[in-house]
């Protein structure tokens, strides 16, 4: 299921084997007959070039919406960063906001450069920044953390609060 997220959640991206085996950790020889299975199946398109295979999704194939929306779900910014801040303390709520978290409610449009994410509560700032570059890693995109207290949060002085509010909020799994 890595394999699958790694490649459906960077749909715009092509990999190679190797860059795959980097990514997800599965030995090159179970990524090599796991493409050419996706391959033989239409939900990856190739090409090589010399020794090189690059892979990318097929974005045509009639499975690869559902797929990349079931695979968003499972393995997207809202599972892994949802996993990072559990049970760390002094956080009370986090939640993903702007872009990523309007392709959660369903807003169509390609995946988003970044993942941004908001925390409330007072936990240790840097195991908050360090959370979110591990999770980064894992997604391939960085994350940029917000810390609030809780008093800052349910202020309604600050435009960027006032704003967070109106806007889409997804709960991250976990917190």
């Amino acid at each position: 299921m890595s394999l699958l997220g790694q490649l459906l959640l960077h749909p715009e991206r092509e990999q190679t084997i190797a860059e795959l085996e980097q990514a997800t950790g599965i030995p090159q020889q179970t990524v090599s007959r796991e493409v050419g299975r996706l391959l033989n199946a239409g939900l990856l398109a190739g090409r090589r070039v010399g020794r090189l295979h690059f892979v990318k999704p097929n974005e045509a194939s009639p499975y690869f919406p559902e797929l990349a929306g079931l695979l968003l779900k499972a393995l997207g910014p809202r599972s892994v960063l949802g996993e990072r801040l559990a049970g760390m303390d002094g956080v009370e709520e986090a939640y993903l906001f702007g872009s990523w978290a309007r392709r959660y409610e369903g807003e169509p449009g390609p995946p988003p450069g970044d993942i941004d994410v908001v925390v409330i509560g007072q936990p240790d700032v840097d195991a908050v920044y360090e959370a979110c570059r591990e999770a980064g890693a894992i997604l391939g995109q960085e994350v940029n953390p917000v810390v609030l207290t809780p008093t800052e949060w349910r202020s309604s002085r600050s435009g960027f609060v006032q704003e967070l509010r109106k806007g889409t909020l997804v709960v991250l799994r976990g917190v």
